[in-house]
């Protein structure tokens, strides 16, 4: 499974859900119009609200006949592509209690239906009054009711309601009000749907997103990165989106976006900024542009790497975020010791590493003739070197084989890995090494000539080398 950046909560920095307005009676002042079944149920009426405004109100009040059906239909409402209305009622009902002689017969209830069509099509006898053409929303009951109206005909007690349905699926919809002995007074309707405003979240825009037809829907949202933003690489990804639930707010959002390399988190996770001049930022991500490194420069702004000065370097194993470094200086305190037909070479580490850490030594061994303006040419094959001759990590070295009565002349060079992108040579220290008489070679071979219980004869021929007249031999003997 894929790994996803997941929220679960209903994310409440963002904006809060958009109502869109279908039908609203609350400031109608002329004649609404709707049509009523029978005529003399429902009867549309102006009155003057809790702050003396003229209102259109309708009112049924037949407590006094039992058997009341009567009905109340709204014109033609389009849903403009809501899934799923909702419906606040204002509402007014007289106490069935205050009223003499209507108990057996009086409500305090009204039900509320809707009927789908794709078009106007409705007469003073269709959709037909009754259940069946209309889909019942619930039936409604006043949590408050009055007895008596003030000195100005206000109403003491008001109520109001929402219900929902869906989900829809023609162009549009005519509400129904049944009456069944209620006195009641429908003060103001208004018919509206929900949905999830644009926003800019974890630097993705979401478009206006319509909420689904049933309560717990959940309509997914396809996110767009914001500029110089891109989807964060996450295995099986499938595109960064957002749900919008029945209420019309955001939630669960799944993957997400991040500022491109020279870019920085900007405005709550809206804007993706470029790096100032003199900063970078080397990869994708929320982190900050940090200044550049040590020996390096950004001149334009949205810098995802920073330049190395003249002179300075990063090698093919540094990353791009790291300091720009230098070559070593030379090796100090070059000495050396002779040991017979070998020299052992030993050096101080260089004053200036470059800023590194990684410096190696390369030996470069010459031989100089003595006596002649001749150049010194590198030494032979002959000559060993111990442990190596280049890649050194400690500061010595023994050099043998070297010959007799010869000068040699060494230099030592530190070397670092951005010396190879350097123009210039490394830098060495040298010493000069006159070599005197050699040691002979060794023994070629030794045989027995003769051997008691008490002692043994040896025999050898002359070293194949002598390098000048042999003095003596040495014989070392231990037991075995």
């Amino acid at each position: 499974m894929g790994i996803v950046w997941l929220w679960v909560a209903c994310l409440l920095g963002l904006a809060a859900s958009l109502e869109e307005i279908l039908l609203d009676t609350t400031g109608e002042t002329s004649e609404i119009g709707w049509t009523a079944h029978p005529p003399d149920g429902w009867d549309e009426v102006s009155v003057l609200d809790d702050k003396k405004r003229l209102i259109r109100t309708f009112e049924v009040c037949n407590v006094g006949d039992p058997g009341q059906n009567n009905w109340l239909r709204t014109h033609f409402i389009e849903r403009r592509g809501a899934r799923r209305v909702h419906i606040r009622l204002r509402f007014s009902v007289r106490d069935c209690a205050s009223m003499r002689n209507v108990a057996s017969s009086c409500k305090e209830t009204f039900t509320l239906y809707y009927h789908e069509a794709e078009t106007d099509v409705a007469t003073p006898e269709h959709p037909e009054w009754r259940e069946g053409p209309w889909t019942k929303v619930d039936t409604i009951a006043a949590d408050e009711s009055f007895s008596q109206v003030d000195s100005t005909g206000k109403v003491v007690k008001m109520n109001v309601k929402v219900r929902s349905f869906g989900p829809l699926s023609k162009s549009g919809f005519y509400l129904a009000f049944q009456d069944s002995g209620a006195c009641m007074s429908l003060v103001a309707v208004q018919v509206f749907f929900y949905k999830c405003p644009a926003v800019v979240k974890g630097f993705a825009s979401f478009p206006e997103t319509f909420a689904g037809g049933e309560r717990t829907s959940l309509v997914e949202a396809l996110g767009t990165c914001v500029a110089d933003a891109e989807e964060a690489s996450t295995a099986g990804s499938s595109g960064v989106r957002l749900h919008c639930n029945g209420e019309g707010e955001w939630m669960v959002a799944i993957g997400r976006c991040a500022c491109r390399a020279g870019f920085e988190p900007a405005d709550d996770e809206k804007v993706c900024k470029a790096c100032t001049a003199g900063t970078f930022k080397a990869s994708v991500g929320d982190t900050p542009c940090s200044p550049c490194p040590a020996h390096s420069y950004s001149s334009t702004p949205g810098a995802s790497e920073c330049t190395c000065l003249a002179r300075y370097y990063r090698s093919s194993s540094d990353t791009s975020d790291a300091p720009c470094t230098s070559t070593p200086s030379a090796p100090r305190d070059l000495s050396y010791e002779i040991l017979g037909s070998n020299v052992l070479l030993t050096w101080r580490l260089p004053k200036d590493l470059g800023g590194r850490k990684d410096v190696f030594f390369n030996v470069i061994c010459k031989v100089c003739p003595t006596g002649s303006p001749g150049p010194c040419v590198r030494c032979g094959d002959s000559v060993q070197f111990e442990p190596r001759q280049v890649g050194l990590t400690e500061s010595r070295v023994q050099v043998s084989n070297l010959l007799a009565r010869v000068q040699y002349t060494f230099e030592i060079q530190a070397v670092n890995l951005v010396t190879e992108l350097s123009p210039d040579a490394p830098q060495y220290a040298a010493i000069n090494v006159s070599t005197s008489q050699s040691v002979p070679s060794a023994v070629p071979m030794m045989h027995l000539v003769s051997r008691t219980m008490s002692s043994i004869t040896l025999s050898w021929p002359q070293p194949d080398q002598p390098n000048g007249i042999i003095l003596d031999y040495q014989l070392r003997y231990f037991d075995k």
